[in-house]
């Protein structure tokens, strides 16, 4: 018996493509990219109402501002995320 391994749906590369185009931010993109895998449960609707990717979401920001991303242009990402994170923890 082999255990699954933390995965997105194939969309979500898509959307953190367009989240992340013409950002500097060092591997901010691939670390979210995992903690988002590693938070959501593998095909299953979520009841934490966006909970489970609280720490994914405190990460992000660090990194971005870390990076030197300009503040208004990190809100901005974030709310993105938080859109990204709510169509993820959806998602069945």
């Amino acid at each position: 018996m082999t255990d699954p391994m933390a995965a997105t749906p194939g969309w979500v590369d898509e959307a953190l493509d367009r989240l992340f185009a013409g950002l500097e931010a060092g591997n901010a993109r691939t670390a979210f990219a995992d903690c988002l895998a590693r938070s959501k449960a593998p095909a299953a609707p979520s009841d934490l109402l966006g909970a489970e990717f609280e720490t994914c979401h405190g990460n992000l920001r660090r990194a971005l501002l870390a990076a030197g991303i300009d503040r208004a242009r990190v809100e901005d990402v974030l709310r993105q995320a938080e859109a990204l994170e709510a169509e993820l923890a959806g998602d069945s």
